[in-house]
């Protein structure tokens, strides 16, 4: 057992911060990185390769051998790859498990043979959502006092922002990538079953034109009313929020569901999926559906364009929901569970 930190030296805390900012994983680094506490030292890892890379639990171990020379300190990722050989503690964020269920084989076997031992190594891992955690329990077999929860949260611009985007139609957001577990086609094909078609209400998605869903769309019926908005800097994207009448969000698994919350931030109301951690995030604050229902997507599609006072009464309840995610308290328990496996080491 290690003397508390407040009467010792500073705690070092080696991290690979090859993680782009702009993605999930890069904003969550950045808004632990700005917290950190000051008697922690963080030294940013030189880590050779991708970190996409099956082989990056090698490439951090050796670059921890070269920084971290008298063995002391922890090692933190803000996602989800730990070292290949763990000389110090080591506290990794697990974000999702999408990695088993929607991609190759090879990467539920990656999973499966090589991280979930080298997981069972760590000293902590951080789950993003109480749903990640009892399915990372489930899988890892890792004792549940290893494995806690810190949530994600939202950035202050969200809140802050009271500018709307200058469109030259009525829309609906859809705000995320365009991988196959995001459910856009059944969006889609909700869309076109709704009467937000009718009522000229277009549907926008971020980023760059995807050919197969304009197919979708165009087969539906739609495909004039539906719009890619390319890739959206961090000053534009609250505005788009503020902008949209509501926000649809009907994925078939999330670990957290950032869109969630940063629609509730921007005061607007959300449909969202009654599936994985969706409703967790949720909670009474949005219209929760089917995702794999193109009827009841469509339902709840017609619901927010049609029912105003349910819509202000979202709005309401989301600015009470959101106030659960915050960066500062996350940070704290962040930190507090990186210091706590240090003392423990």
């Amino acid at each position: 057992m290690k003397a508390s930190l407040y009467n010792e030296h500073r705690l070092s805390v080696y991290s690979d911060m090859r993680w782009p900012l702009k993605t999930g994983i890069g904003n969550v680094m950045a808004a632990m990185v700005e917290r950190k506490p000051s008697r922690m030292n963080l030294v940013g890892l030189e880590v050779k390769g991708s970190i996409g890379s099956p082989f990056s639990p090698f490439a951090i171990s050796r670059a921890l051998r070269r920084s971290a020379t008298d063995r002391d300190g922890v090692y933190w990722s803000a996602g989800f790859v730990p070292p290949a050989v763990m000389d110090i503690p080591s506290v990794v964020t697990v974000h999702d498990l999408t990695h088993l269920r929607f991609y190759s084989r090879f990467h539920a076997a990656y999973y499966n043979h090589y991280l979930k031992p080298l997981y069972r190594l760590c000293s902590a891992i951080v789950c993003v959502s109480d749903y990640t955690r009892r399915e990372f329990l489930e899988w890892s077999g890792m004792p549940p006092n290893k494995v806690s929860v810190v949530y994600n949260s939202v950035d202050s611009i969200y809140l802050e922002n009271q500018e709307s985007a200058k469109m030259p139609y009525r829309y609906v957001l859809y705000p995320g990538n365009h991988r196959s577990y995001k459910n856009l086609q059944r969006l889609i094909s909700a869309y076109a079953a709704s009467a937000l078609p009718q009522r000229d209400i277009h549907l926008a998605m971020t980023g760059n034109v995807n050919q197969a869903l304009v197919g979708h769309a165009r087969r539906a019926g739609v495909e004039s009313r539906l719009h890619f908005l390319g890739r959206v800097n961090d000053e534009d994207l609250p505005k788009l929020y503020k902008g949209a009448l509501f926000v649809a969000f009907v994925s078939l698994y999330e670990g957290f569901g950032l869109p969630i919350v940063e629609a509730m931030a921007s005061g607007v109301p959300v449909v969202t999926s009654n599936v994985s951690a969706m409703p967790e995030v949720a909670g009474n604050a949005a219209l929760i559906v089917d995702p794999y229902s193109i009827k009841d997507i469509a339902k709840g599609l017609n619901r927010l364009a049609c029912d105003d006072g349910f819509c202000s009464e979202l709005v309401a309840r989301g600015r009470e929901q959101v106030a659960r995610f915050d960066w500062d308290r996350s940070a704290q328990e962040l930190w507090g569970i990186v210091e706590h496996v240090y003392e423990s080491a």
